[in-house]
């Protein structure tokens, strides 16, 4: 009986479910930038517009009951969308300030979630990727800044390799446990290394998208999915602190 009653109090509702919100977006968001890269953009649009809609009448069927049939179920679909429109707000502030407090150079991050990572995975490469996470590990979509997508040939390899170690730098000093994912034409594996990453600290798989849907970065490269680790799963330290 006492079990019960502290999971009716002091268990009722935990301070991190409050993720859900913003990781709902984090989890939608980053399909539809692969969905692009797969099938275009307005495929892409269509799809996502598709997902939104049945989460917002699955939330207002959800709600429905619980509001005892008071109001019109139109009035609670608005009520939905406005709920969604909170978690896309919140969303995008979470990536915000994320972004000004690190000052990366080379990229940017999304909120996202352990769901999309691995569902990305399966999607791209049909691949589980095996992930050592705590309670506290936080999933990051990662994409170069809007204004190099496609540019990074105009600079030089010295200074991608400079940018990438200072964004890592960057992202090892202010996230105490955090995983990037992202896909690309072309692999970065050379340049990461270059950067001074070892290989334990990134997985890079080629995905099924094809090779000619890189013309639209003017490059003929095929895509990779790739995960970085912010912090090196095979160190003894992490290990330690993940058993």
């Amino acid at each position: 009986m006492k079990l019960i009653w502290q999971h009716l109090t002091s268990g009722l509702v935990y301070a991190r479910s409050f993720r859900l919100i913003p990781a709902l977006v984090g989890t939608v968001i980053p399909f539809f930038w692969q969905l692009v890269n797969l099938y275009g953009t307005l495929p892409a649009v269509l799809l996502i517009v598709g997902v939104f809609q049945i989460i917002i009448v699955s939330m207002s069927a959800i709600m429905y009951p619980f509001l005892f049939w008071k109001l019109r179920f139109l009035e609670v679909y608005c009520l939905a969308a406005v709920i969604m429109l909170v978690a896309i707000i919140s969303w995008q502030v979470i990536n915000i300030t994320a972004n000004r407090r690190a000052g990366f150079k080379l990229i940017k991050l999304q909120f996202s979630t352990r769901t999309a990572l691995l569902l990305l995975g399966l999607l791209l490469g049909h691949r589980l990727i095996p992930l050592s996470v705590s309670p506290r590990t936080v999933f990051w979509d990662l994409h170069l800044k809007p204004h190099l997508a496609g540019q990074l040939r105009s600079r030089s390899r010295e200074e991608i390799i400079a940018a990438i170690r200072h964004d890592y730098q960057r992202a090892a000093n202010l996230m105490e446990d955090a995983i990037f994912f992202g896909c690309s034409p072309g692999s970065f594996r050379k340049l990461l290394i270059a950067a001074g990453l070892k290989e334990s600290q990134f997985v890079m798989m080629k995905t099924i998208i094809p090779t000619e849907h890189s013309r639209i970065f003017g490059l003929r490269r095929p895509f990779f999915f790739y995960v970085i680790f912010v912090h090196d799963q095979a160190s003894p330290e992490y290990k330690s602190q993940h058993l």
